[in-house]
């Protein structure tokens, strides 16, 4: 599986969801039965967590991701570009299949 470069945009306050579709290297969506996923949202590549995406699969055999993050969580995102990945993971295996910039802009209208 090779790992897919998307830079997302967002505004500060907005209530995020981003849907992606995980396909395996045969052309075939990857099965997410039986894995975790998650999404951390950092300033650099070394700091803790500014932000999460909650990470759902609506549907696991199609490989299928839902990122969402509520209005809340991403108005404390302040800087203007973070960075963000999404882990999937099982007992023995740990892919990295989204990954990109997350680029806030302000609110200017509140």
């Amino acid at each position: 599986m090779e790992t897919g470069k998307y830079n997302l945009h967002i505004q500060s306050g907005e209530t995020v969801n981003r849907q992606f579709k995980i396909i395996s290297a045969n052309g075939d969506p990857y099965d997410l039965t039986g894995y975790t996923i998650e999404s951390y949202v950092k300033p650099d590549f070394t700091s803790s967590a500014a932000a999460t995406f909650t990470c759902t699969s609506p549907d696991t055999t199609g490989g299928v991701i839902n990122l969402a993050m509520t209005s809340q969580s991403s108005a404390l995102l302040t800087g203007s570009c973070y960075y963000y990945d999404v882990r999937i993971k099982s007992a023995s295996t740990a892919l990295y299949p989204v990954e990109g910039k997350l680029i806030v802009s302000p609110s200017v209208t509140k």
